[in-house]
């Protein structure tokens, strides 16, 4: 399954995800976390490629407008990344994630709007 975004807002995001990943993370919660994409007002992001029917996203658009949720904390840092769930640091921030449920489409959009 892929996973997309697209910014329905009027401000420029940033996205970050948190994403099943056994392999990749088994010693650190089993979840992956990745961000970010910016993606500018009317445009979209292909952020992930899964086989798992859930994931969750934090975003934050330029303007200061956020996107969290009561799933995680998952770990954010300033710059790029690409981490697992249960690794963080004292460069890091903790936000709240939306979950994200694909249910068996082959590419799932998630639209941030206001």
């Amino acid at each position: 399954m892929e996973l997309h975004f697209r910014n329905r807002y009027t401000s420029k995001v940033w996205v970050a995800v948190m994403f099943y990943s056994p392999d990749g993370c088994r010693d650190y919660g089993q979840w992956g976390t990745r961000g970010w994409w910016a993606i500018d007002p009317g445009g979209e992001a292909h952020v992930l490629n899964t086989n798992n029917r859930y994931a969750a996203f934090y975003a934050e658009a330029a303007n200061g407008a956020v996107w969290t949720g009561p799933y995680g904390p998952m770990y954010v840092y300033q710059n790029a990344f690409d981490s697992c769930l249960n690794i963080g640091s004292t460069a890091a921030r903790a936000v709240g994630t939306r979950l994200v449920d694909m249910n068996g489409y082959s590419r799932y959009y998630v639209n941030l709007t206001p």
